[in-house]
């Protein structure tokens, strides 16, 4: 069930995000669940509400899935060498490769091309489109609107808006909930380090305390680098080529993505390594305590049940090695782009994709599409007649004014259009 919910979580996201662009009357009778669900994403600024909440769930099912996951000490399974058990059932890389596969690179194939059967249903409008957005709306949150406010001072910018400025009433409840945020998180990270130091987590045993809070911070820190990689790599591209060649990492970076199919790569590495980091930082995070040891801080018994949940590790994860760094690389697209540990990443993310360990989630996927009666969009709507409007027509205009990475002469027509159907899924500010 929650690796069901991972498949429609992962690919529901970049179809609410794609179908921005396309005109609703196109599938309004003929898919009825995708009009609710887009209807809902994109009403104002609940698309980034939506991004907020679900973020959160796609966390906490990481963190489900190991706790359920996680095999039992010294299991054996089919007669298997004992060294091969330890690397599939110890250390989880039997779940970590069940989740990728089943429960995200299948869904996102399938997802990128039938964008509209995809979310054509009751589950992703009542299990992930309403869930996220009550999540955002809880406040649980909204810490990361403060460092989304600090960094619009530090730049000078303007944060942007589909809707009025907040009243009075308004602003007090959204200051209210980011208090209430900001305690929440404060909170989390004392239950979760007091854990760690006392070594009452899953980790590893034999595990200095001291290594694991610097593990656990190094893995957010990674984690949090490739969340911004995906939004500093698509501004950076629609950038003026005069202004990345300044930055001559940054140039490199998008030079080597925008070779060959590098970018498609570059997702499904980055999908690959963003879960094996998350089920680590889970098992690092994840409270384990016998029962002649005393609870985190002398709580009660019900108190600590909660605790033991992943809730708390969850919100860390989502605000610090996620949200928060993808408001940085959006603020400092440039900037986050020239970081050598980058490039690093991103031959990382190009190397672990070129194994094939998952190349099974497209035979997967093709099952699917035909189990499930999948059709590509091509078969309800013109995919592409969001390109013939004057405002999107003006914008490519500019860009090739700017001289923007985008149409940079050595790029074909044909990699253009591949990047851009790429861009239209997975980022939310497209407008080529």
């Amino acid at each position: 069930m929650i690796v069901f919910v991972s498949k429609v979580m992962e690919g529901g996201q970049g179809d609410l995000v794609g179908l921005q662009h396309i005109g609703k009357e196109q599938y309004s009778e003929s898919h009825p669940y995708t009009l609710k669900n887009t209807q809902l994403a994109h009403k104002g600024d609940n698309m980034e509400r939506f991004i907020v909440g679900r973020q959160f769930l796609t966390f906490l099912v990481i963190f489900l899935s190991n706790m359920m996951g996680s095999a039992v000490e010294g299991a054996e399974i089919f007669g298997l060498p004992e060294t091969v058990n330890k690397i599939f059932l110890d250390n989880g890389l039997a779940m970590i490769l069940f989740v990728v596969t089943i429960g995200q690179l299948t869904s996102q194939v399938n997802a990128a091309q039938c964008m509209l059967d995809f979310i054509n249903n009751r589950f992703m409008l009542y299990a992930v489109s309403y869930p996220a957005l009550a999540i955002e709306a809880s406040g649980l949150l909204h810490t990361v609107y403060l460092v989304q406010v600090a960094f619009s001072k530090v730049t000078g910018t303007t944060i942007k808006s589909k809707e009025p400025p907040r009243n009075k009433l308004q602003n007090f409840l959204f200051w209210g909930k980011v208090a209430f945020s900001t305690v929440i998180l404060t909170l989390s990270f004392a239950v979760v380090l007091e854990a760690l130091f006392s070594e009452k987590t899953a980790m590893w045993s034999g595990v200095p305390p001291y290594v694991s809070v610097i593990v656990f911070f190094l893995l957010m820190s990674f984690v949090g680098m490739m969340e911004g990689l995906q939004i500093a790599m698509f501004s950076v591209m629609k950038l003026p080529e005069s202004e990345v060649s300044k930055h001559p990492l940054a140039k490199k970076n998008c030079e080597l993505i925008l070779s060959g199919g590098n970018l498609e790569q570059l997702l499904i590495g980055r999908q690959i390594w963003c879960t094996v980091c998350m089920f680590v930082v889970a098992r690092i995070t994840s409270i384990q305590i016998d029962e002649e040891e005393e609870n985190i801080f002398g709580v009660a018994a019900s108190l600590q049940k909660f605790f033991d949940s992943g809730i708390l590790g969850a919100i860390i994860t989502t605000i610090c090695a996620s949200l928060a760094w993808r408001i940085i690389a959006s603020s400092f697209p440039l900037a986050f782009f020239s970081n050598p540990l980058i490039y690093v990443i991103i031959q990382l993310c190009l190397f672990v994709a070129s194994t094939g360990i998952c190349s099974s989630s497209i035979i997967l996927a093709r099952i699917q599409k035909q189990f499930a009666g999948y059709k590509d969009d091509e078969n309800y709507i013109k995919i592409d007649d969001f390109e013939d409007t004057s405002a999107i027509e003006d914008r490519r205009n500019q860009l090739k004014r700017q001289d923007s990475f985008y149409f940079k002469p050595n790029i074909t027509q044909k990699r253009r259009s591949e990047v851009r159907r790429i861009s239209i899924r997975y980022d939310p500010d497209f407008e080529l």
